[in-house]
C-alpha cells in the first residue's frame, strides 16, 4: 500500500508494507512465550476498514479532512484503508463541503461507517444547532453520495433516513443480519470479522450445551454461535449494545438467547448466586447447563482475579482478545486449569501494533 500519509496521521503506526508489519507482529507475539503454534489470518492489504473518523480543518485553499498526530494538522488527501466505496463518497462529501459553505459553517468533524454490501452512513458533527435548511441541503448531500446521513450537535441529533446500516455476514451458507448504528461499536476490518466469527465456530464440538457470553457488545458472536447450542446468556453493561442486541435477535429470528445488562463483576455475582437482581427476576440461571465461556473483553483484558477464577469453572473458554499482553497474563491463571486446544491470530488492524487472537482452552481432566 502506498499511502502519501504514512507514517504522519497516526492512524497507521507502523510505516512497512504489509507482509513485513504481519511479519513484525507475528514475532513480536512469539516472544510473549504462548507456545501453541498459531493460525495466522490475513487482512486485504488495502481497502478493509469500515469505520472512520476524521477532524475538519480550513486555510486559504478550503476546507479540509485532517487527523492531527500532533500539533499541527495532516491534511488527509486519501484514506487507503477504508473500503473502496467509503474512499469515493470522501472525495464527493469534501467537494460538496466546499461548495455549500453555509451547510459546513461551524463543521467540525465527520464520521462515515460502511458494510462489504455498499451500504453507508457519514456522521456530520457540528458546532451550532441545525435547522430545516440544514436537513434541505442534507438531503440533497443523501443523494449524491447515495448514503444515510446523520446530523449532529449539542443536544440534537437528525437522522434523515435510517439510524443504522443492515450488514449481512455469510457464515457455513447462512446469512446473519446486523444492525450496525453511529457513534457505537463494531468490528473494523468486516474480512477479519469473518474468520473470528468462523474461529469462533470451529471451537464449539458435539458436547455443547449452554453458553455463557460475556461482553457481547451487540451480538457479534452471539447470533451466529446460537446455533449450535441449547440456549445462551449473553450480557453487556453498554445499553445502546443490549439495545442492538435486542434488535439483532429479532431480526436473525433468534429465540434461544437471554441477554441481561450486567457488568462482568454483576455476572459473576449473578452466576455465582450470591445477590439477586431485579432485571434478573423473569430468567433461572439454574435452569442452565453452561458447557462453554466466550468472552471478548477490552484492550485491558480481564484481569481481575476473581473473573479469571470463575472463568476456570467452565469445561471450555472461547477468549477473543485485542491484546496479546494482556492474554499473556490472564493465561497465568486459566493456564492453571486449562490448555490450548488452537490458537488463531487476526490482522484486524493492520499498519498498527495491535493484534487481535482467537484461543480456545479446555479444562484439563483431574484424576
Amino acid at each position: 500500500m502506498r499511502c502519501k500519509h504514512f507514517g504522519e496521521c497516526g492512524g497507521c503506526s507502523l510505516p512497512l508494507d504489509y507482509e513485513e508489519q504481519l511479519a513484525f507482529k507475528v514475532e513480536r507475539f512469539s516472544s510473549l512465550g504462548i507456545k501453541e503454534n498459531p493460525k495466522i489470518y490475513k487482512s486485504p492489504k488495502s481497502g478493509f476498514r469500515s469505520r472512520a473518523e476524521f477532524r475538519i480543518y480550513r486555510d486559504e485553499e478550503g476546507l479540509h479532512f485532517a487527523m492531527f498526530a500532533s500539533k499541527k494538522p495532516i491534511i488527509i488527501e486519501e484514506c487507503l484503508i477504508l473500503l473502496p466505496h467509503l474512499q469515493v463518497i470522501l472525495k464527493k462529501l469534501k467537494a460538496f463541503l466546499n461548495e455549500h459553505l453555509g451547510f459546513s459553517l461551524k463543521l467540525f468533524g465527520i464520521e462515515v461507517l460502511g458494510t462489504l454490501q455498499g451500504e453507508r452512513m457519514v456522521t456530520l458533527l457540528y458546532h451550532r444547532p441545525l435547522d430545516e435548511q440544514w436537513s434541505k441541503e442534507a438531503r440533497l448531500l443523501s443523494c449524491i453520495l447515495e448514503s444515510q446521513i446523520i446530523g449532529r450537535s449539542r443536544s440534537q441529533k437528525i437522522v434523515l433516513q435510517e439510524e443504522g446500516l443492515r450488514e449481512c455476514i455469510s457464515l457455513d451458507k447462512k446469512d446473519y443480519f446486523f444492525m450496525r448504528y453511529d457513534n457505537s461499536f463494531s468490528q473494523p476490518n468486516p474480512y477479519m470479522n469473518i474468520k473470528m466469527l468462523e474461529f469462533a465456530l470451529s471451537c464449539i464440538d458435539e458436547n455443547a450445551k449452554d453458553l455463557l457470553e460475556l461482553y457481547c457488545g451487540g451480538g457479534n458472536f452471539t447470533i451466529p454461535l446460537s446455533g449450535r447450542f441449547g440456549r445462551v446468556f449473553a450480557t453487556e453493561v453498554a445499553k445502546t449494545s443490549i439495545k442492538a442486541l435486542k434488535e439483532n435477535l429479532v431480526l436473525n429470528r433468534v429465540e434461544n438467547v437471554v441477554c441481561a445488562r450486567l457488568s462482568g463483576a454483576e455476572s459473576i455475582e449473578a452466576l455465582s448466586f450470591q445477590r439477586e437482581f431485579f432485571r434478573l427476576r423473569e430468567v433461572n440461571l439454574l435452569d442452565y447447563q453452561f458447557s462453554h465461556l466466550l468472552v471478548d473483553p477490552p484492550r485491558s483484558g480481564i484481569g481481575d482475579e476473581a473473573m479469571l477464577e470463575f472463568m476456570q469453572r467452565f469445561d471450555e473458554v472461547i477468549y477473543i482478545s485485542c491484546n496479546p499482553l494482556s492474554l499473556k497474563e490472564d493465561l497465568k491463571i486459566l493456564s492453571q486449569t486449562h490448555t490450548i486446544q488452537s490458537l488463531a491470530l487476526f490482522d484486524q488492524f493492520p499498519y498498527t501494533h495491535h493484534l487481535e487472537c482467537g484461543i480456545w482452552l479446555k479444562k484439563m481432566e483431574t484424576s
